[in-house]
């Protein structure tokens, strides 16, 4: 009795090959129905959703998350209560204390101030941008915040100070 060989073509590269065989010896390529991913609907499918996913929370994080963040950070009101001037170790320290209220639902750190000391008719005197990394608003609440820095002019110059917060790192 002769055998007779029975063929199939290929799924990759459309050879006749053994119906039983496993593996194209042509184009080495698997196969089962669904061992090979451009062949395969669900991996591709999961794949293109992941991808998907993938930019939708990165769009959802840089776009839509930061403009919040950005709103919030704008909506921090500091208000000042004092200034003082001190001589320490041959040089004049002057500081700026107030509170900082944050009316968000993100919680603030690593501030960056920038503070403007005037003189009794609103002229600059002087300019400090300090971070302060210890500090941390909370959401829905007010924070006392003291920025200290070495004075460039006289004490008497110092007499006022605007302070506005011109960076901070925002989460919830």
């Amino acid at each position: 009795m002769e055998k007779v060989q029975h063929t199939k073509e290929c799924i990759m590269c459309f050879s006749a090959i053994d119906s039983r065989a496993k593996k194209c010896p042509q184009c080495t390529s698997l196969q089962a129905k669904y061992s090979n991913l451009e062949n395969n609907p669900i991996i591709i499918g999961a794949l293109a959703l992941s991808i998907v996913g993938i930019f939708g929370f990165i769009f959802y994080q840089n776009i839509y998350v930061a403009g919040l963040e950005d709103q919030a950070q704008k909506n921090l009101i500091a208000n000042v209560s004092q200034i003082n001037t001190k001589n320490e170790n041959d040089a004049l320290y002057v500081a700026c204390i107030g509170q900082v209220k944050n009316e968000s639902d993100f919680t603030f750190k690593n501030i960056k101030f920038k503070v403007d000391f005037l003189t009794d008719q609103n002229t600059l005197v002087d300019t400090l941008s300090i971070t302060d990394e210890d500090l941390i608003i909370l959401p829905n609440d007010s924070t006392n915040f003291r920025v200290r820095g070495i004075a460039q002019k006289q004490a008497a110059s110092y007499n006022n100070c605007q302070v506005t917060i011109t960076d901070a790192w925002a989460y919830k």
